[in-house]
């Protein structure tokens, strides 16, 4: 009889269980001497390497092996369990079982029995006085347990050596074969594994339900499930790193529901209560690799289409929320144990612990499994909780809704908080000695792991905290749970954050501090020699930091949105989330100088550069141009862009009206610090477009040598020559390089990575005596580096041109009027000639009007006042759309401007020619704005050029760039009315309003924003420009035939000469080159 034909037998003799045994044994053996020779000659390279044991793992095999692996027997497992139980009962734990031999010598004959009858005979007890008599039925009974025992055991060995087996094939076919292969393999072995699980955890419940009947549990061995979770997660990870164009939904989806209903299984079977001490570590391990395999499948699943049906959409959703539920149960039988286990588990062996204990220091084997299953479960259940972007459907807002249901059930944020604070609690002690580097290493290692936990959990949080935005019960439940109190009395935060922050937390008083750390790292700052590259770490617990400050951002997000939903459907759910606002509130002023210092150490870290060479060196001629007032790390820039986005969110909606009567002179500061911090990153992102640009119209110019006939059609750049735009080219790169301080071995690596082709050809030829300043400039502008703080430094500028925008003084200086308001105010007392009313017909309701922001077209019209007549009752307007004269009522006027408001925030100042003029600047200008636009129509001229995996994405561009033209908008009409009307012909003007028209071109000509912007959005701001740009036009057209008249164009050099008498004309065209003049 074969093995696969034994497997479908209702009643087996006791030969045939025999003979499989010995040939069970047999194979198990076999595995485990090819294993010791496979590893031999894959180590040694000899004899074939794997190619020798490549018959057992063809498809035939494959099949063979998972029917074999799935041929547990329920009846079997309980026989097993229940002898074990036996022996134990009688004290002979450690004496020899019977065994088929000895069974066989008393009952020669064959005769059959039925495996599902032997758990009749009763308690253990009953059993050893029976036993007494040889003859009994009961004795036969015993024989019959111990030949099943015998079988299960043997076949235990088998799935054990069989998993340890593929492990050493699976690692040996990743070294020799080729990529199709190796996931051919990987997904057979998952297969065969997930099979063998689920047969194993199908049989050990039926098994469980029959001991328990009796009043008995099951065997604690647990080695087999273990090597089988083992290589099911090796297999799934090792097949999860291709690109498996092959994977299905379905496949995934079964493999899914296989996984979870095993592991809910055997989840059940190693509860609380059932486990001893020493088993602790197989149970914890088992539990973990069972997580940790969900983690591999959900990652797979997720990289598949997300337009999925309705039917796998609910059984996906159903999957996860089971899983939810088993992380959540894994938290709940954890607990931290300090210092050791407890005493009763010392004492006893036998003692059953009412909680899986966990160590931070993960000293041994069994620390070590119990805190993996913590890291575990809080990943994983970041992995199902439901994200912000996931509401696309019904189906996704029912999983929200129902992870939160199982969340509260589960009682799962009292978890969570527990292990928080006592993660909190150790790093807390730990912190200083860490970031002084005095700690040791056992010190370091518990330092690590607690500040791993703490971050793990608050990633969590903001990601609740995100979708709370879509589902208002998670919001409701967070502020239940009081989590959002906790943060603020952490102690890990308040020990640590005023570890980087200076004494004073304004930006103007701190810029003189010694700096002997980077902000965020844990090494010192050291005084770079040249040619020494940074060996500064991250501080993580600085990115725990801005985990929590997006967090309370975040949670600002989502309660603007969730009062918005609930207005007019639930006043109850808006007065539940009203008080969370305070929360924020009292979250900024407790860590007020933590949150502003960020900005004060932009200053600070120049002090930190020495003499640049961390940078990769300088030239005698860099050393000579102008550097940045400013620096800045990575981690320093993350830090500022999380604080920006919580100032945005403050100052947005009806949350900066409370925030501010709440806390006034914090909101003062914001605002101050928003306009500073507009002003450094446009001053940095605008040098990267500047130099960027010159960059390209030089390569461009160099390109024209072999086309005569391009000479003609100079690049507007190159209007001053070429050596001007070389040199103004270098400056900018120098600015920005300046400005970033390499405070890691990474950054350094990646400052050196180029990311465009010519930044790349001569970052080799850098070190070549004869290569140009310009060529050993260009990666300055085009490295990895730069390329993802240039992204930060984007989202940095946005979030305080919005903060800017939403608090400016002009955003509430106009007040809205109904008819029956208008028609009984004095309007002529309260208006002077030259301000803006809105007129509105009398039966048009009167709405709330927002002159400087620019919004869809409304039926009140924007009009300029010429007049009032008292007598009449009537206004003189003009107006600004299309300029007509009229007189109205003062019963049409819904809306007048209150000029007691009417200031600007920005200096009255073009964009300097020279990037470092414009940084060195007091009080930020309309230079700086245009700076910031002039960085976004880089991007809408170039995107062809530069790699699309290391850009800003093109939204961010889109959103800086309208925020930017708004509010460039909006200052230059404040500036032009509250200026007199000889000050608005002055030269600072006619520059301006020329920076206006290279921006945003005039009525006959296109935008060079056009690409970045929204069309309705820049026609509005060319309208509410359109006298700036048409004075601008004019005077251009009047200099090009200037030009034209004066310039005798076949004699005219490009390259220097006879200096000329006045300006140098934008329209010069290109005349003679030589190559000579390109070198």
């Amino acid at each position: 009889m074969t093995l696969q034909e034994s497997e479908h037998d209702d009643a087996i003799s006791y030969k045939a269980i025999n003979k499989k045994c010995i040939l069970v044994d047999m194979l198990t053996k076999a595995l485990d001497i090819i294993a010791i020779e496979a590893v031999t000659r894959i180590q040694t390279k000899t004899h074939g390497g794997i190619r020798f044991v490549e018959d057992l793992f063809e498809p035939s095999p494959m099949e063979c092996w998972s029917i074999l692996l799935a041929s547990n027997n329920a009846a079997g497992l309980a026989a097993s369990s229940w002898l074990f139980g036996f022996s134990a009962s009688v004290e002979m734990s450690h004496a020899p079982n019977w065994n088929v031999g000895n069974f066989l010598e008393s009952y020669p004959a064959e005769k059959n029995l039925a495996t599902s009858t032997w758990c009749q005979s009763g308690h253990s007890q009953r059993l050893v006085h029976a036993l007494m008599h040889s003859d009994s039925d009961a004795s036969r009974k015993f024989l019959e347990c111990n030949t099943l025992y015998c079988s299960i055991r043997a076949e235990d060995c088998f799935a054990a050596s069989w998993a340890h087996f593929f492990e050493v094939v699976a690692a040996g076919c990743i070294k020799s074969k080729g990529g199709k292969e190796v996931q051919k393999l990987m997904n057979s072995l998952t297969e065969c594994s997930l099979a063998s699980l689920t047969s194993v955890s199908e049989s050990k419940t039926i098994s469980e339900s029959i001991l328990s009947s009796q009043g008995l549990s099951e065997s604690p061995d647990t080695t087999p499930i273990g090597d089988l979770c083992s290589l099911l997660l090796y297999s799934l990870s090792v097949s999860s790193a291709f690109d498996d164009t092959e994977n299905n939904e379905d496949l995934l989806l079964g493999m899914f529901g296989s996984l979870y209903e095993s592991a809910n299984r055997l989840f059940a079977m190693t509860q609380l209560g059932s486990a001893t001490s020493s088993n602790q570590v197989a149970v914890c391990s088992i539990r973990q690799r069972l997580l940790s395999c969900a983690l591999v499948i959900i990652s797979k699943f997720e990289k598949l289409s997300d337009k999925r049906t309705r039917e796998r959409s609910i059984k996906y959703n159903e999957i996860r929320i089971g899983l939810t539920n088993l992380a959540v149960n894994a938290l709940q039988s954890l607990q931290c144990v300090q210092g050791g286990s407890p005493e009763a588990e010392a004492i006893n062996d036998a003692f059953k612990p009412s909680k899986f204990s966990y160590d931070f220091a993960c000293k041994g084997e069994n620390g070590d499994s119990t805190f993996q299953l913590l890291r575990t479960s809080i990943s994983l259940l970041s992995q199902l909780s439901p994200t912000s972007h996931d509401y696309s459907n019904y189906q996704s807002h029912s999983y929200g809704v129902d992870f939160t249901s199982c969340f509260k059930q589960r009682n799962a944020l009292q978890q969570l908080q527990y292990h928080l604070s006592a993660a909190s609690s150790v790093s807390s002690l730990t912190y200083q000695a860490v970031h002084g580097g005095t700690a040791s290493q056992s010190v370091a290692l518990i330092h690590s792991n607690t500040v791993d936990i703490v971050k793990l959990i608050m990633t969590l949080l903001q990601t609740l905290v995100d979708s709370g935005s879509s589902t208002v019960s998670t919001l409701l439940l967070l502020a239940e749970s009081g989590c959002f109190r906790s943060l603020i009395d952490n102690q890990l935060l308040k020990a640590t954050s005023v570890a980087w922050a200076p004494k004073s937390g304004m930006v103007d008083d701190s810029a003189s501090l010694i700096v002997k750390r980077h902000r965020g790292y844990n090494a010192p700052v050291q005084t770079h020699l040249s040619g020494s590259r940074p060996t500064s770490q991250k501080d993580l617990v600085h990115e725990i930091w801005l985990v929590v400050v997006n967090t309370y951002a975040s949670l600002l997000r989502s309660i603007r949105q969730q009062s918005s939903t609930h207005e007019k459907v639930d006043e109850q759910i808006v007065s539940q989330l009203a008080p969370m606002s305070k929360i924020v509130f009292d979250f900024v002023c407790t860590y007020e100088r933590g949150l502003f210092s960020c900005f004060a150490a932009l200053f600070n870290e120049v002090h930190a550069q020495g003499n640049l060479s961390n940078k990769g060196g300088k030239t005698s001629f860099s050393s000579s141009i102008q550097s940045s007032s400013f620096a800045f790390t990575s981690n320093l820039l993350q830090e500022c862009e999380a604080v920006s986005f919580l100032f945005a969110e403050l100052c947005t909606g009806n949350t900066r009206a409370h925030f501010l009567r709440s806390c006034g002179s914090i909101y003062k500061k914001i605002l101050k610090a928003s306009v500073e911090l507009a002003k450094m990153t446009s001053s940095f992102l605008g040098s990267i477009g500047n130099a960027r640009e010159l960059f390209m119209a030089l390569s461009d110019a160099k390109a024209m040598l072999d086309q005569p006939s391009a000479m003609m059609d100079a690049h507007p750049l190159l209007a001053e020559g070429i050596p001007n735009a070389r040199h103004e080219a270098i400056r900018n790169a120098h600015f920005a390089h300046s400005c970033c301080i390499l405070a890691t071995k990474e950054d350094f690596r990646d400052a050196h990575t180029a990311t465009t082709k010519d930044a790349s050809g001569e970052s080799e030829s850098t070190h070549n005596s004869t290569s140009s300043l310009e060529q050993s400039f260009q990666i300055h502008v085009n490295n990895k580096f730069i390329a993802e703080v240039e992204q930060v430094a984007g989202c940095c500028l946005f979030n305080s041109l919005a903060v800017v925008a939403n608090a400016h003084p002009a955003s509430e200086s106009f007040v809205s009027l109904t008819p029956e308001e208008a028609s009984q105010l004095d309007v002529a007392a309260m208006i002077n000639p030259g301000a803006v009313v809105a007129v509105c017909p009398q039966n048009t309701t009167a709405q709330s009007l927002k002159r400087y922001r620019i919004q869809k077209p409304q039926s009140a019209s924007y009009a300029r006042t010429i007049r009032c007549d008292r007598s009449t009752r009537s206004i003189t307007v003009k107006y600004v759309k299309s300029g007509e004269i009229e007189h109205v009522p003062w019963s049409w006027l819904v809306g007048m401007e209150d000029t007691s408001k009417k200031h600007s925030l920005f200096s009255y100042l073009p964009a300097a020619k020279s990037i470092a003029d414009a940084d060195v600047r007091g009080q930020p200008s309309l230079g700086h704005l245009v700076l910031a636009l002039k960085w976004c129509r880089h991007f809408s001229s170039s995107s062809s050029s530069l790699n699309d995996a290391t850009t800003p994405p093109m939204y961010l561009v889109n959103s800086v760039a309208e925020r930017a033209s708004i509010l460039l908008c909006t200052e230059v009409l404040l500036h032009d009315e509250l200026r007199d009307s000889h000050s608005r012909r002055d030269e600072t003007t006619r520059k301006i309003n020329m920076q206006l028209l290279d921006l945003f071109g005039s009525d006959f000509d296109s935008s060079s924003l056009s690409a970045v912007m929204n069309e309705d959005v820049l026609e509005s701001i060319k309208l509410q420009l359109k006298d700036q740009l048409h004075e601008a036009s004019l005077e251009r057209e009047e200099e090009k035939k200037m030009w034209e008249e004066q310039t005798n164009w076949d004699n005219a050099s490009f390259f220097g000469g006879k200096k000329r008498e006045g300006r140098r004309s934008p329209f010069r065209s290109l005349s003679r080159k030589t190559s000579s003049d390109f070198s």
